[in-house]
């Protein structure tokens, strides 16, 4: 397999391994001489992408969402307004 260009050092990002458990197994997998960004970059490779999706999908399947959820009626800022003020502008 040939190596992809790699941009120097210091100008890759670095990641952040949080994981004790992955640190440890990415360390013994690393003892065969392959280097650490070879092995992730490897796993990487074998997962499947997931399936890209436009904005009309992705709208279509929102609106399913919704079209589940009941609707309701919320109140108008002339009913709010109505309701907390009398005709002269005062509190009720």
């Amino acid at each position: 397999m040939a190596a992809a260009h790699q941009p120097p050092r210091r100008k890759q990002r670095a990641i952040t391994i949080r994981s004790d458990h992955a640190l440890k197994r990415l360390e013994l997998l690393a003892r065969d001489g392959r280097s650490q960004v070879e092995i992730i970059e490897e796993a990487l490779d074998r997962m499947p992408l997931p399936p890209a999706s436009d904005g009309a999908t992705f709208r279509a399947e929102v609106e399913a969402i919704l079209a589940g959820v009941p609707k309701r009626k919320y109140p108008t800022m002339a009913e709010i307004d109505a309701e907390m003020w009398d005709e002269n502008g005062l509190p009720r």
